[in-house]
C-alpha cells in the first residue's frame, strides 16, 4: 500500500468572532483550460487572523531553539506560478561556515556556495503541465521517490504519496486541519506530529518546522529545521533550508515545504481574487 502525506490549512471557528462577517465563496465557468477558479471575500476585519497566524491550540507550547542543530543545507530552486521542475540542492558538503542561525552571514555564504560550485538537484518537483495540481518527484538517480497532488485552493488537502518500499515513510499518515485560514500547517509521521509556523506575525518569508514531543504539561515543541527567503512578491518562493535530519527525515521535510509554500502562493491568489488554482495559484 503506497503512503502519503496530507497537509491542509485552517481558519479561525471562534465563536466569539465567527459573527462578525460570512465568508462567501463564488466560482467562475471555466476558462478556456477548463480552470475552475475561486474566489473568496470576507466582510469581517483580517486582523485578528494576522494578529494570530497560528493555531491556539499548540502556539502555547514552549518552542525550543536552543538544541536546534541542522545536519543538511538545502536550497529551494525559486520557482513562480508556471514552474514546471523545481530542484532541490543539497549544499551539505560544500557549506564550511559553522551554522549559528540562519543570519545574513549565512545566507550569503550559501550565495556563493551557490556561484562557486556546480550542483545536481538531489530532488526535483516534476509538473505535468503548467496548469495541473499533480507533480512527481525524482531523486539525483531520476527514480521516483514520491507524487504529490495538491488542491485548488488554499484551504484544501494536499497529498504525497511514497512508493510500498519508500525509505522515507514507513506507513500511511493523514492529516485533518483543526482550523480554515491559519498560516500553520500540521501533519503526523511515525505517530509524531509535526507543525510548519511562520516566524512572523506579518510576513512568512521564514518559517520554521517543529516537532510536538511530550503530553499534557510537559509538550513542548522542539525546532528541527528552518526556511528563509528574500522577498519577491507573493507568487516566488524559493530559498535557504536547514533541517536536522536526525529529527525528520530529509524528502518529507522537504516536500511538506514545498505544500506549505504552494499554499502561501495560493493565499496570495485568492486574496487578491486571482482564485487558487493551478493557473492561479502559482507552483
Amino acid at each position: 500500500m503506497s503512503t502519503a502525506i496530507a497537509l491542509q490549512d485552517m481558519r479561525p471557528t471562534d465563536p466569539n468572532t465567527q459573527q462578525a462577517g460570512i465568508l462567501r465563496q463564488r466560482h467562475r465557468s471555466p476558462s478556456q483550460h477548463g480552470i475552475k477558479e475561486a474566489t473568496i471575500t470576507t466582510h469581517d476585519s483580517d486582523s485578528d487572523w494576522i494578529m494570530n497566524p497560528q493555531d491556539n491550540s499548540t502556539s502555547h507550547l514552549p518552542v525550543d531553539s536552543q538544541s536546534f542543530v541542522p545536519t543538511n543545507t538545502y536550497w529551494i530552486t525559486p520557482h513562480g506560478m508556471l514552474a514546471k521542475d523545481i530542484k532541490i540542492l543539497d549544499l551539505t558538503s560544500d557549506i564550511t561556515l559553522p551554522y549559528t542561525g540562519l543570519t545574513s552571514s549565512y545566507k550569503d555564504h550559501v550565495k556563493i556556495t551557490l556561484k562557486d560550485h556546480s550542483f545536481s538537484p538531489i530532488f526535483t518537483v516534476h509538473r505535468g503541465n503548467w496548469w495541473g495540481l499533480k507533480y512527481s518527484i525524482t531523486d539525483a538517480e531520476g527514480g521516483t521517490v514520491a507524487d504529490w497532488k495538491h488542491p485548488w485552493h488554499s484551504a484544501g488537502e494536499a497529498v504525497l504519496t511514497f512508493p510500498d518500499d519508500s525509505a522515507h515513510s514507513s506507513h500511511a499518515i493523514s492529516l485533518t486541519n483543526k482550523r480554515w485560514g491559519f498560516r500553520t500547517e500540521t501533519f503526523t509521521l511515525n505517530s509524531v506530529p509535526f507543525e510548519w509556523k511562520m516566524d512572523s506575525l506579518w510576513h512568512s518569508q521564514d518559517m520554521t518546522l517543529c516537532k510536538i514531543f511530550g503530553s499534557g504539561q510537559s509538550e513542548k515543541r522542539v525546532e528541527v529545521a528552518k526556511y528563509a527567503q528574500k522577498w519577491w512578491g507573493g507568487f516566488v518562493t524559493g530559498g535557504t533550508f536547514v533541517v536536522d535530519e536526525g529529527e525528520v527525515d530529509g524528502l518529507v521535510a522537504c516536500l511538506t515545504l514545498m505544500v506549505v509554500l504552494k499554499k502561501k502562493r495560493q493565499r496570495q491568489a485568492e486574496r487578491s481574487g486571482g482564485g487558487g488554482g493551478g493557473g492561479g495559484g502559482g507552483s
